[in-house]
């Protein structure tokens, strides 16, 4: 698989082909992060150049084409209890995105290494199968996939996706985007709007490298309303299955959002989800817990904001906090973090710096 993306790479970076257009963006970011307790700064500088091919353009066919490369220097600084400093340099790179998709008006199909994400849920996703995504990070950068995607959009904005993923064992924050390498996983989904909300059903089947468990499979539901407040369900069951028997673990996510009229506008949202560990008893399960978010942003003008996430843990009760500042130019943010914990002692753990540029 490794090779078809490298032959993509050279083909469209070296062969001049006649009536298509190209153009290359660049993403610079810059972050840096201070570990309080142990007087640690790491710094991390990021380039991303993708380039952009548009291939065919006619009425009702489009071929295009986006390959992107990660560099990636890391710099860690180590301070010993003032007694001395010792640096650590690591430089990766590796590809961020590089597909091929044909698409017509009310269709699609892209192949290759790509971003697979959806449902409704903002933080605490029960959906969030394919990537790794961090509700804290401002740039929102998460790993591919390596798949085929194929969409057809119905009049009515329904939707069909079909997918086939060759699978890497890569981490999420939840779960596994794969269980084995070099495996083929495949799923769908279906998209339908209803006249007060959207609904969603997905599944994913996928073989799995647990010992008492030959496959898994996932089936996802999500519904959002937006009236008055918007309001969202995830839900996700997964089954482990064997010549034996099947175990089960859950997931459900439910959120709100409403905008206050105060001042430029305060935005609020908060999500609550739902989790248990394998179980073999689908309709009681044990070892539950959960967790809780609220998020608060607010303008406070055309190019500030500020923005706070309080995530609460039942299970080890325990808040972790989540505040920071952003101001936008025409080429640049800046966006300073701060994240600590609400205990029985109160402090920041980290302050970081991000620096992102587009051009």
């Amino acid at each position: 698989m490794r090779k078809i993306f490298v032959l993509m790479f050279i083909i469209f970076t070296s062969i001049q082909l006649s009536g298509f257009e190209w153009y290359l963006t660049h993403q610079i970011t810059s972050t840096s992060t201070f570990y309080i307790d142990q007087s640690n700064l790491d710094t991390d500088l990021n380039y991303k150049p993708t380039l952009v091919f548009d291939l065919i353009q006619s009425d009702d066919h489009y071929l295009d084409s986006e390959i992107s490369y990660d560099f990636n220097l890391k710099l860690v600084r180590i301070n010993n209890h003032g007694k001395h400093q010792n640096n650590e340099f690591k430089i990766t790179g590796d590809l961020y995105r590089s597909w091929l998709r044909y698409s017509t008006s009310q269709s699609e199909i892209r192949i290759g290494l790509q971003k697979i994400n959806f449902g409704p849920a903002q933080i605490i996703r029960s959906l969030q199968w394919f990537d790794n995504i961090d509700p804290n990070d401002p740039t929102q950068m998460t790993e591919g996939v390596k798949a085929f995607l194929g969409r057809y959009y119905f009049i009515n904005n329904a939707n069909i996706w079909l997918w086939g993923i060759w699978g890497d064992a890569n981490e999420t924050a939840i779960d596994k985007f794969f269980y084995e390498e070099d495996n083929l996983e495949f799923g769908g989904r279906v998209q339908y709007p209803f006249q007060y909300c959207e609904a969603g059903f997905s599944a994913h089947h996928s073989p799995t490298d647990k010992q008492t468990f030959n496959t898994e499979t996932k089936y996802g539901i999500d519904l959002r309303w937006d009236m008055t407040l918007g309001f969202w369900i995830e839900s996700c069951l997964n089954v482990y299955s064997n010549s034996q028997q099947n175990n089960y673990s859950r997931q459900l996510t439910l959120g709100t959002d409403y905008t206050f009229g105060i001042g430029n506008g305060i935005y609020s949202l908060f999500e609550h989800q739902y989790f248990s560990e394998v179980q073999e008893n689908i309709w009681n399960p044990s070892d539950r817990s959960g967790a809780s978010s609220l998020m608060i942003s607010y303008p406070l003008g055309m190019f500030d904001s500020v923005r706070s996430i309080i995530t609460y843990n039942w299970q080890p009760e325990l808040y972790n906090l989540f505040l920071s500042y952003n101001r936008n130019y025409d080429f640049l943010s800046i966006y300073i973090n701060c994240f600590g914990n609400i205990g029985n002692v109160s402090y920041f753990e980290s302050i970081q710096l991000i620096l992102e540029a587009k051009f």
